[in-house]
């Protein structure tokens, strides 16, 4: 009986801590990370011209764009001239930076850009498939090539990651 009420006390400390503890700086609302474009290019649907499209199409570069799947034309498009990252977590994959507290909790980011918070107590980082920078709250900056992991020997509190 002490076994299963130790074992069942953990798991309610466990979930109160995760339900009502601090929430990370990288802390955003689930959803679809596409909602932001798509509500962009449902305001230009019908605001462009079709050479505009074809310039924003043939011009080079990272492009956002809505395409009728009946018709196959391009009916809105935009330059997508910013990159971010995106919180995936708390989680990490193979392919994320990650960072892990001195708890154990790892923080995920995907894609490429740099995004900006306050990661306390981060004891190891990965850089996932693409070199990345982690910015620390004492002005170091650590840069890793893909594929590598560290342990640092002390926390660090890491205020900015770029990849």
């Amino acid at each position: 009986m002490t076994k299963q009420f130790l074992a069942t006390t953990a798991v309610l400390i466990a979930v109160a801590v995760a339900a009502f503890g601090p929430t990370p700086a990288y802390a955003q609302e689930p959803g679809d990370p596409y909602a932001a474009v798509d509500a962009r290019l449902a305001t230009l649907e019908g605001t462009q011209s079709p050479a505009e499209l074809d310039r924003i199409m043939t011009g080079g570069g990272a492009v956002q764009a809505l395409v009728d799947n009946e018709s196959g034309e391009v009916v809105a498009a935009f330059r997508a001239t910013t990159r971010t990252l995106t919180p995936i977590g708390p989680g990490c994959t193979t392919t994320s930076a990650c960072m892990t507290t001195s708890t154990g909790l790892p923080y995920g980011l995907a894609g490429s850009g740099t995004r900006t918070g306050t990661w306390k107590k981060i004891v190891r980082v990965a850089a996932g498939d693409r070199r990345t920078s982690y910015s620390a709250s004492n002005g170091a900056v650590y840069k890793y090539s893909a594929g590598v992991s560290i342990a640092w020997k002390n926390p660090v509190t890491v205020v900015k990651v770029s990849r």
